[in-house]
């Protein structure tokens, strides 16, 4: 016969079950700040129309409500309330520029009281598709023409698009490509270079059919002008976008005699300095490479890219204001254009133009 015997170790007094905490809910929050639920509300919900009151009232419910870890919920509040306190992001955020802006957006809406949400959108679809539920407000992405924005006019929802496509009810955040190009071109030009060509490929543009950014054509046609005064010819290639970097860097860059490259974007710019070290380019030895936007990967490339730097943590600021100012008014406000100025960081990428 065999027996087993089960050794039940000694609970340590602190591993005792404690009782269960207490669910934080409003009624406990008004009863810790000794005042009504309808006021406690009020305050944690940032409303202030029709509604004062003394400020150490105000601090005793803020406090009661982080002691207890209470954070009202929006989805609830919106069932009942003229404001739901929540803003939507519409649209497919998808290159660093876009989210560095929508982050430091939501920073200062959160700041400010507001929840952000958001739906997924696949890269091609149509349209810039709100939410199921109710929002108060909303921040646009990559809306590449009237269209896209059919649903959020017809609301007549307060909204600003940052770096894209605007409408007549909503206001719009953007960088002065023309000005940032004309940067690029004449500090090449500075540089003895006549022979530039501009440069966009898809290849490696992680977007879906269709979903071409506004910039590309304005800085391919600013591209054009700028050439234009300084007496230069655009090079040709410029409007060829569907080809591999590789073969583009073979026929426009050494077949075509470029000694520069303005690329579209950081991204296009590294390719192509890719495809250009397959084939025995040195940069910028042989070509120099300017670029766009200033992502981190432009400080890290080798060599660390001449890039035009959008100010995107300036654009979502501003774009979050405009909305909080929008969501604030009583009187409607028109259509407003911020237009935020490009800047050259000149690095290694470019140099003097070779014999």
């Amino acid at each position: 016969l065999t027996s087993s015997v089960t050794v039940v170790p000694e609970m340590h007094p602190s591993m005792a079950q404690s009782p269960q905490r207490e669910r934080p809910t409003l009624a406990r929050v008004a009863k810790m700040a000794g005042v009504a639920e309808s006021t406690a509300s009020r305050i944690l919900n940032g409303y202030t129309r029709g509604f004062r009151v003394r400020p150490e009232v105000r601090q005793r419910v803020l406090r009661a409500a982080e002691e207890l870890r209470y954070k009202p919920n929006p989805m609830v509040r919106s069932i009942s309330a003229k404001q739901t306190n929540l803003i939507a992001v519409v649209g497919w955020a998808s290159d660093g520029v876009n989210r560095t802006a929508v982050h430091e957006a939501v920073r200062v809406l959160m700041a400010a009281g507001k929840h952000v949400c958001t739906t997924f959108l696949q890269p091609n679809v149509d349209g810039h598709e709100l939410p199921s539920w109710r929002v108060d407000g909303a921040l646009v992405v990559r809306a590449r023409e009237a269209k896209d924005l059919d649903e959020i006019e017809g609301q007549q929802l307060p909204y600003v698009s940052i770096n894209c496509f605007t409408g007549a009810g909503g206001d719009s955040v953007t960088f002065d490509e023309a000005e940032g190009t004309a940067q690029a071109v004449d500090h090449l030009v500075s540089l003895g270079h006549t022979r530039i060509r501009y440069t966009f490929l898809r290849r490696e543009q992680h977007a879906g059919d269709g979903l071409t950014h506004a910039a590309v054509h304005w800085r391919r046609e600013a591209y054009r002008q700028r050439m234009a005064h300084h007496g230069l010819e655009p090079l040709m290639g410029h409007e060829h976008e569907d080809i591999d970097f590789t073969d583009f860097a073979r026929t426009y860059i050494t077949g075509g005699n470029a000694t520069a490259v303005v690329a579209y974007d950081d991204t296009t710019a590294l390719f192509l300095m890719q495809a250009m070290d397959e084939l025995k380019l040195s940069v910028p030895e042989h070509v120099s490479v300017v670029a766009f936007n200033d992502e981190l990967p432009a400080r890290m490339s080798t060599p660390p890219l001449t890039t035009v730097s959008v100010p995107a943590a300036e654009a979502g600021r501003t774009a979050a204001k405009l909305l909080l100012e929008r969501l604030a008014s009583e009187e409607p406000i028109g259509a407003r254009s911020i237009v935020l100025d490009d800047t050259l960081v000149v690095r290694r990428s470019s140099g003097p133009c070779p014999e």
